[in-house]
Parts: structure tokens; sequence; C-alpha cells
């Protein structure tokens, strides 16, 4: 994660995490180096780019499966196929891509390093592991005497054991870190309802393998699967990346990263509200009553206004950046907050409603493709070429020529993969809402073809591709050759 600090005719540049002053030219020769690289280098993790691109496999494979027809509505919104892909999305895709993410976050904001580095490596294998195993025994559950009926368990249980020794990882820094910075207090809240979420998975996981054993009803299953998601998504997953984001944001745009009373706010209303709810809920199916139910509408309330507040919030943060020119990846990153607002307004709908069948799924696409989705494929546009250049340039500051972080990329040929995507998942929506296939399937079919070519950005960045070396560089001994840049030696 690399924030510049620019200004007219790109003098000089702070690297802000790193801890390196750069002083240029106009003509991009290095002229001054300050500061050290190894408070950053001895705390980077090595299964980073791994973990992206695992998470990126398991969401081109979700995908795929909705373009092809295999889950809802071309079949049950409850069938094996539709929960297979729900979670290669929310643990494949979302969870890996947040954990892989965290470990380069999370040593930031703490400036501590992980506990080892090996245990991002283990939880990488045991959740990916895991994750075949549930995948089969979501898709093997509907058959009578499946084979694999215990895979959804002990893939569960895989699963759960690879996100513990990744908590451990993560939360050591956190726990060892005072005073923590709100971003940091997000995460923490996050870890808290990941937690929640793997307990009630492992509940229902057991549950399932009992009715399918039996032949029993799945209908008290059913009832409570929804505060196993809200948890998820919205405790675990969305908490997360609107602590992530106020980072990100506030580096990249050179915006002011305390975010005062309001920041307060947002951690506390959402917090609160989707404790309340998740907690409301489930009491609701043991002891049903009408203080239950206001108590899981109080909940709602407080998401609302959690949600609201922290899109209140960007807008401020982008107004208050002193960087001019916004670059792609938060240009594009609007795509992903509209979403948001988009999804709090079908929530409120739902609610009101009580409509939960024929609302509930365009606003799992909406969350999970649009707002998480979208803001972690925005993102990874930036964090990607920043662990390239900080793998493959980093060394040569102060010895010569160095690229800025932003020439690793080619925003003209990534804006139409994102303009696509957000295309693609409204028509997604679209779809949804309207219950019918074809559009669907179109807008995945879009939207899949979109993380195409945005891994092959993803690609490109880390190989650097589109770095042009000067041609006063060139001749000087001390300077990268383009081998260097296919092979990462300095």
């Amino acid at each position: 994660m690399l924030g510049h600090h620019e200004h007219i005719g790109d003098l000089y540049e702070c690297h802000l995490v790193t801890r390196l002053w750069i002083v240029r030219a106009r003509g991009g020769k290095t002229l001054l180096t300050g500061g050290s690289m190894a408070p950053l280098t001895e705390r980077l993790s090595r299964w980073t780019l791994i973990t992206f691109a695992c998470a990126l496999a398991n969401f081109l494979l979700a995908q795929a499966l909705i373009v092809l027809g295999f889950t809802w509505p071309s079949a049950a919104l409850t069938g094996g196929a539709t929960l297979a892909a729900v979670h290669l999305v929310t643990i494949g895709w979302l969870t890996l891509l947040m954990l892989g993410a965290l470990s380069q976050f999370v040593p930031v904001i703490t400036s501590r390093a992980l506990l080892d580095q090996r245990l991002s490596a283990a939880a990488l294998v045991l959740i990916e592991v895991g994750l075949v195993g549930m995948v089969t025994g979501f898709v093997t559950r509907d058959m009578a005497r499946a084979p694999c009926a215990w895979c959804l368990v002990v893939g569960g249980l895989s699963v759960c054991a690879g996100v513990v020794l990744a908590l451990v990882n993560l939360a050591t820094p956190l726990l060892r870190t005072r005073p923590l910075p709100l971003p940091g207090r997000f995460v923490r809240a996050g870890f808290l309802f990941l937690i929640v979420t793997m307990s009630l998975g492992l509940l229902f996981a057991f549950t399932l393998r009992a009715s399918v054993s039996s032949h029993g009803p799945l209908l008290h299953l059913a009832s409570g699967v929804g505060y196993h998601a809200i948890a998820g998504v919205g405790g675990w997953l969305t908490l997360t990346a609107m602590g992530v984001s106020y980072k990100l944001l506030s580096m990249f745009m050179l915006a002011p990263e305390e975010r005062g009373v309001l920041g307060e706010v947002v951690l506390g209303l959402g917090i609160t509200g989707f404790g309340l709810t998740v907690a409301a809920g489930l009491l609701d199916l043991v002891w049903h009553g009408s203080v239950m139910i206001l108590a899981e509408r109080a909940g709602w309330l407080l998401i609302g206004a959690s949600i609201s507040a922290y899109l209140a919030d960007l807008v401020r943060l982008y107004r208050a950046r002193k960087r001019r020119r916004i670059e792609l990846h938060n240009r594009a990153a609007a795509g992903a907050f509209i979403s948001l607002a988009a999804a709090l307004v079908t929530a409120a709908i739902l609610v009101i409603s009580g409509r939960a069948a024929r609302v509930a799924p365009p606003l799992v696409v909406l969350a999970l493709l649009g707002w998480l989705g979208g803001l972690g494929l925005t993102q990874l546009y930036k964090v990607i070429p920043f662990l390239s250049w900080l793998t493959r340039f980093g060394k040569m500051i102060g010895r010569g020529w160095v690229p800025r972080v932003q020439d690793l990329v080619c925003e003209p040929c990534a804006a139409l993969w994102f303009f696509l995507y957000f295309a693609g998942v409204w028509l997604t929506v679209v779809g949804a809402a309207i219950e019918t296939p074809l559009p669907m399937r179109g807008g995945a079919a879009l939207s899949t073809l979109a993380t195409l070519g945005l891994s092959r950005e993803y690609w490109r960045a880390w190989r650097g591709t589109y770095v042009r070396l000067p041609p006063a560089v060139s001749s000087h001994a001390p300077t990268i050759q383009r081998e260097d840049l296919r092979h990462g030696h300095p």
C-alpha cells in the first residue's frame, strides 16, 4: 500500500508506507532519497500474491456456474449448486481476498510484524482444501445416499481451522497495539463477526448432514441461514471493508486520515446494528415474540444509519483530498459505493415489505458482487502494482532511475474492464429482481469477461509490462534492464 505525496511537476514523492523520500526532477530521474525500506520489507507477507491468485480463481469458478445456468434462477434458490456458488464467492473470493489484503494492511497500521509467515501459508491451504470439500458437499447433498454427505462438515471444519490460523496471525499485532487506529478497530470488530459466522456455518453444516441422513425437513435450517449471511456479509466483510477503505482512500488521495466523530459513529452503529440483528433474529427462532421482532428491526435501522453515515463520510473524504487527479482505482471504486447505496435501499424495501424471497436475491448480488467484489477488484488494481514495485524496483532507489507505481499500469486499458464489470453486475441485479435467467446469465458473462480482463492487467502490472525505460537511462550500468523487469532482479 503506497501513498504518494505529489506536487506540481511531480517534483517529489513521499512513500508513506515505506518511509522513503524520493525527490525527482521533472524528467523522472531520482535525485535524492531518504529513509529505509527495511521497516516494510521485513513485514511483507510472501503469500499475499498467491492468496490473491487463488481468490480470483475461485471467483471465476463461481461466475462460471452462474453463466452456465447451474444456479438460481435456473435452479432452486436453496439448491446445491447455488449454495456452492455463494460460498465460492463469500469464502473463496472475498474472505481469501480480505485475509490476503490484511496480511499487508495489519502490519502497516500497527507497525508490527505478523506472528509467523508460515501461518499464512497453512491457512491458505486449509481454506482451499476445505472449500473443495464444501463445494462437493453442496453439489452432492441432493443425491440419495450421497457418497460425499460428510464432505460439507469436514470441509467446513478445514475452512474454520484455516481461518483460526489466519486470525491468530493477524489478531496478534492488533491486540498488542495501543491505541489502535480507527481502521484497525473496524478490522477487530470484523474478526468477531467472522468467528460468529464460522460457528453458525458449522452448526448449519451438522444440521444439514443430519437432515440429509434422515431425509427430514430443512425448514428450521433455512429460517436461520439468513442470519449466518448477515453476520458474514455484513459484520465480517462489510465492517472490515469499511476499515480498509478508510485507510486506503485517505492514503492514495492524500485526504485527512482522522475521521473524527463521524467515523466513530459509523463503527459504533455498525457493530451494534449487525450484532443486534443477528442476536435478535437467532433468539426469535427459539423464543418467538414481539420483543425479538422489534429488536431485529431496530438492528436493521442501526445498520442503515451506519452505512448512510459511512457513505456521507466518503463524500467528505473525496472532497477533502489534496490530490487533484483521482487515479483509476479510486474512480472505479465509486461503482462499489453506488452498489452499497443501492443495497441499502433494497434492504429497506426487504424489511418494510417482508418479501424476503423476492427481494433477497438482488440484495445479495448488490452486496457480494457490486459492493464487496467491486471494491476488491478496484483496490487490487493499486495493491498489486505496489507489491510489484516494492519487489522489483525498491532496491534500486538511490542507484538510478526508478519508475513510479503508476508507471506499472495502463489506466485506459483497465477502464473498459471496470465499466464492463459494473455493467454486468447491474444487469445481473435486474435478472435477479425479475427472476429471469437470461439477463442474469448475460450479466454474469459480462462481469466474468471483465474479471478475466482485470486479471490480465494485474498480471501485466506484476510483470512490469507497461514500464518504459527512458532512453537516457538504458546506457547507465546501475539501472535496470528489461530482463530485470521480468525476473525481479535489480
